[in-house]
């Protein structure tokens, strides 16, 4: 009986914070990234959030964009920094990391010299690098 009232108390306490209010603060639209990957948001030496989107971007080697990578500022302000064009990478699928070196890390799962993903970098300015290409061989 003990677990039942503890398994009644934690769902009215779970019903209670399901009522938070969320508000927009912005939207992707397809030019400037879309499906962003949120569950891994890097918070850079400026005080802003870095993720990338897995399609969108305004490059057109990719039918719905090869995405992009994005800051929302601590005012409000969503920016697209760098767009994937399929030679430097396609639909990263993950987030960021920050290096010690203030560069921002992370891979795609295609694109590509080989064609099967990448490990990129970022210059804090949005400058895109490719670090490696990956190649899978039968």
């Amino acid at each position: 009986m003990k677990n039942l009232r503890q398994c009644i108390l934690l769902l009215f306490a779970s019903t209670a914070l399901c009522g938070q209010t969320f508000t927009r603060l912005a939207s992707f639209y397809g030019a400037n990234g879309s499906q962003p990957y949120f569950e891994a948001l890097v918070q850079g030496k400026d005080g802003s959030l870095y993720g990338t989107t897995e399609s969108g971007g305004n490059s057109k080697a990719c039918k719905n964009g090869c995405g992009t990578i994005f800051r929302f500022t601590p005012g409000g302000t969503l920016e697209s920094l760098a767009s994937f064009d399929q030679t430097d990478g396609a639909s990263p699928y993950a987030g960021l990391i920050l290096g010690t070196d203030g560069e921002y890390y992370g891979m795609a799962y295609a694109g590509g010299t080989g064609g099967d993903g990448t490990v990129f970098k970022m210059s804090p300015a949005g400058a895109l690098t490719s670090l490696h290409s990956f190649s899978y061989l039968v």
